[in-house]
């Protein structure tokens, strides 16, 4: 709820933290850059085996090695799930069925994510906001799935963790202030849930107070 909005980070040092951001940027998953880090390779599958999204929409494709990973995991845990990727260059060498790249700006969803697409969409939905990182565009990525989004349903924003890294005012602020502001606005609508932001320490995950569960 709007307030108890968390005004603490990770529990992870900053030392160790960095360490772990190296490996981190340089992981990769078939061969392809996906950027993830130990934590929420973890917390992934189980989100996923809690909710089984039939669609999962991933704003920021970077390489297409996250899509590609999601994937394959709703294929192992048993569940159909379709994938779109929405970058402003999203990759054009990974293809594979059930995974689209779509061609859009996270600023400017309205003009990809059009409604007829939208309202085909088999749910339960699980969105994850890994775009820029920027303040501004975390806020447009909520603002945007707000009105779409069901109870029950995810959204995750991706890598608050850069407050933690002591970097935010690169980021406009960064996705931890822009979660804090949704959330004073629209937090009666969501929760943080504390299961996987928690599930290693107080927010040992980059996704730091991202993952928000729509309650009504």
């Amino acid at each position: 709820m709007a307030d108890d909005v968390p005004q603490t980070g990770s529990a992870v040092p900053y030392d160790l933290l960095m360490t772990i951001q190296k490996g981190t940027m340089d992981y990769r998953y078939r061969g392809i850059p996906t950027l993830k880090n130990p934590f929420d390779l973890a917390l992934y599958p189980m989100l996923l085996e809690q909710t089984k999204p039939r669609t999962l929409m991933e704003i920021g494709s970077y390489k297409g090695g996250s899509a590609l990973w999601f994937s394959d995991l709703a294929a192992r845990l048993g569940f159909p799930m379709e994938v779109y990727s929405i970058d402003v260059a999203p990759p054009a060498d990974v293809t594979r069925p059930g995974i689209t790249f779509l061609t859009g700006d996270a600023q400017d969803l309205g003009a990809t994510l059009k409604d007829e697409l939208l309202e085909s969409l088999p749910r339960p939905w699980l969105v994850i906001d890994d775009a820029d990182h920027s303040r501004s565009t975390t806020l447009a990525v909520l603002r945007f799935f707000d009105k779409w989004l069901r109870p029950g349903e995810y959204i995750v924003v991706e890598d608050g963790i850069v407050t933690d890294m002591r970097v935010p005012e690169l980021y406009d602020g960064g996705p931890r202030q822009a979660i804090q502001e949704f959330l004073r606005a629209h937090g009666d609508r969501y929760a943080i849930d504390r299961t996987y932001c928690d599930y290693f320490g107080h927010n040992v995950t980059w996704n730091v107070d991202g993952f928000l569960r729509r309650e009504r």
